[in-house]
């Protein structure tokens, strides 16, 4: 207890040295990209939920073929697609949401992604947090459903 009788609070110096909330520390002391307030992946997740950004009509077939050549065509930050195990999403919207910064999504605008996100992170599930984003597939994709 405090003298004015409350109760005595401390503070270890580990919980006052650590970062802030949405602060990363990468190994080797590197701090990591931040996303602004309400750019969270949860963020993502329930904007998704609750509109479309897909960028095309959200009744279009996801399952439409989409050329090298089509897909090489969306490679700005304002239009961009990525390949990512044979399917293609429109990333346009989900650009800020990203963790690791914009930047290094640059990198795969336009083209298969797939070697870029495993290099990262392979461990997670982007088709599953890209699937509101799917706009098609590349030639020859054959989904686990698909097959016999």
């Amino acid at each position: 207890m405090t003298p004015s009788g409350g109760a005595q609070t401390t503070t270890s110096k580990a919980a006052a040295a650590a970062p802030s909330a949405g602060t990363h520390i990468q190994p080797g002391g590197m701090p990591r990209n931040t996303v602004a307030k309400g750019f969270s992946q949860m963020d993502w997740m329930r904007r998704c939920k609750r509109e479309n950004v897909r960028g095309v009509d959200s009744k279009a077939n996801h399952k439409r073929v989409i050329t090298d050549e089509e897909l090489a065509q969306h490679n700005t930050v304002g239009d961009c697609w990525i390949a990512l195990r044979g399917k293609v999403y429109n990333l346009t919207e989900y650009v800020a949401y990203h963790p690791g910064g914009a930047e290094i999504l640059e990198e795969s605008f336009g083209r298969d992604a797939t070697a870029l996100f495993d290099k990262y992170h392979k461990y997670v599930n982007g088709a599953y947090i890209m699937r509101e984003a799917q706009v098609g597939v590349q030639p020859g994709y054959m989904d686990d459903s698909d097959s016999d």
